[in-house]
């Protein structure tokens, strides 16, 4: 009920024409009080844009020191609804929770609108000014593509506010990351001119974005990956072996968008791991879990064993501390499971051999090529009594490539965020 009164407010002030009730109703939010807000004690305030896949970093940097800003929490959805309203594009309030927003919207908008939408922007923020008179505010996005927001990125360069890019979409191919630059940074680089500091995971990153606008090689940091301190287990544990967890993965991660690959994808990987844990399903000595992401859409015709637990909800890290064996590919949380310390499998069992250029760059003895050996060797250590974390020396260099630098990495987003 509060999201709805919050929403429709911000909403009546669009029409009224009333952004210093949007402010007001912004603010209430940000600090999670219903009319009466608390007084921040902190003279540095980081207004973040929020994400989940981004929520974690932001609070292992809290958490870690107490020089950190203040972190207030904006709700996307917001800024998707003053976005929607300033379009004038099949506007429907009560589709509020989940706006039908578009990047076309984005790119068709009138110069009018456009005006009016990043005006009314600049009226908010002048407006939070007044309100935390005595405070520094830092704006933080985690991506520059996110198109609903630039009015936001324009209303607080108008107000002297530093919009900060704390990118987040760091697990590329150099590949991607070619293609990325062609792409999504052609039609996107007039967003740049408008943070005042970038922050990435890596060097590859970091190097993209310096091929997108040059003018970026001033203003930007590779940091590393606050989340790796999640999975870094310092002390040696003992346990058997006896849980298994695949990480679903995406059909087409890391395939390039070539004509030539229109018919490529990791189908047959998935359905055929999915057919390996169906079989081992029947081992009692085995519990095996398959961690879904939250938009993940399942293409698989395998029907799976109703003893296998599924999960579709929270970050892969619970699944991955709880697990002995981990089954990824493409993604972020195979990596991390690498950190971790875990039993890594990446399955590769599709016809073409020339399609495992596309993989990331993972140590062959992990690459598993034949589903018999990936089953023996899962067999082979069920119950076998290991000290945890295992040795992970020899992928430190995988783990450094995609998620930088973890050294002074809570230092280094500290002088990110104060300065």
């Amino acid at each position: 009920m509060h999201k709805f009164i919050g929403y429709f407010l911000i909403y009546l002030s669009c029409y009224l024409n009333l952004p210093f009730l949007a402010a007001y109703i912004i603010r209430i939010s940000i600090q999670r009080k219903f009319f009466f807000p608390k007084k921040i004690k902190s003279k540095k305030i980081a207004i973040v844009v929020d994400r989940t896949i981004g929520h974690r970093d932001v609070e292992i940097i809290q958490e870690t020191s107490n020089k950190a800003p203040e972190f207030l929490f904006l709700e996307r959805g917001i800024t998707k609804l003053i976005f929607l309203y300033f379009c004038k594009n099949n506007f429907s309030f009560f589709n509020y929770l989940k706006p039908s927003v578009y990047e076309k919207d984005y790119f068709n908008q009138s110069k009018d609108y456009r005006k009016k939408h990043e005006q009314f922007w600049a009226d908010i923020i002048f407006n939070l000014k007044k309100y935390y008179n005595n405070k520094t505010l830092n704006l933080i996005t985690f991506n520059y593509s996110y198109f609903s927001e630039v009015g936001l990125y324009v209303g607080c360069c108008i107000n002297n506010v530093p919009v900060k890019l704390w990118h987040k979409e760091g697990i590329k191919t150099n590949l991607e990351a070619q293609l990325e630059v062609k792409n999504w940074g052609l039609k996107y680089q007039h967003v740049f001119k408008y943070f005042y500091s970038i922050s990435t995971y890596n060097e590859l990153v970091k190097k993209m974005f310096i091929k997108i606008d040059k003018s970026n090689a001033k203003k930007i940091r590779a940091n590393g990956c606050p989340r790796i301190k999640d999975y870094l287990i310092k002390k040696k544990y003992h346990r058997k072996i006896k849980t298994v967890l695949l990480l679903s993965f995406d059909n087409k991660r890391g395939i390039p968008e070539f004509k030539k690959n229109k018919n490529l994808n990791w189908q047959s990987s998935y359905d055929k791991v999915l057919k390996i844990l169906n079989e081992l399903s029947k081992n009692k000595n085995l519990n095996i879990m398959i961690k879904n992401k939250i938009n993940f859409k399942d293409q698989s015709n395998i029907k799976i064993n109703k003893k296998i637990k599924i999960f579709s909800f929270g970050t892969a890290k619970k699944y991955i501390n709880q697990a002995d064996i981990i089954i990824g590919q493409n993604s972020s949380s195979t990596i991390e499971a690498l950190v971790n310390g875990k039993y890594v499998m990446v399955p590769f069992f599709e016809k073409k051999n020339s399609q495992k250029k596309y993989l990331y760059n993972f140590n062959k003895e992990i690459i598993y090529n034949s589903e018999k050996k990936m089953k023996d060797k899962i067999l082979s250590l069920v119950n076998k009594k290991v000290s945890f974390p295992l040795n992970n020396d020899q992928h430190q260099k995988i783990i450094r490539y995609y998620l930088g630098n973890t050294n002074n990495v809570v230092k280094n987003y500290l002088s990110f965020l104060n300065n």
